[in-house]
């Protein structure tokens, strides 16, 4: 059971719904991780944010995610490695 609760994404309401409506339309499902930074609106704003800002650098999308496949494994992290699997099939 995790410590902080994600925000369910059919309940959710104002810039964190906007926000989890976001991610769902861009990548089609809303992450755990993503719906755990809900519970901070400006935390998923930030991360998003982020993410954006980093896209936009000199490693394209499938290279990003090979990387973090690698750290996910270095890091023995089953959550990420999934999430960055699923997201690499989509690269």
């Amino acid at each position: 059971m995790p410590r902080i609760q994600p925000v369910n994404h059919t309940a959710a309401t104002g810039d964190a719904k906007a926000l989890l409506d976001g991610v769902k339309a861009s990548i089609g499902v809303v992450p755990n991780i993503f719906a755990t930074f809900a519970q901070s609106p400006k935390v998923l704003e930030g991360y998003l944010g982020l993410n954006k800002a980093l896209s936009g650098g000199l490693l394209n999308a499938r290279l990003r995610e090979q990387i973090a496949l690698g750290i996910a494994g270095a890091n023995a992290c089953d959550y990420c490695a999934s999430a960055h699997t699923a997201i690499g099939k989509m690269t």
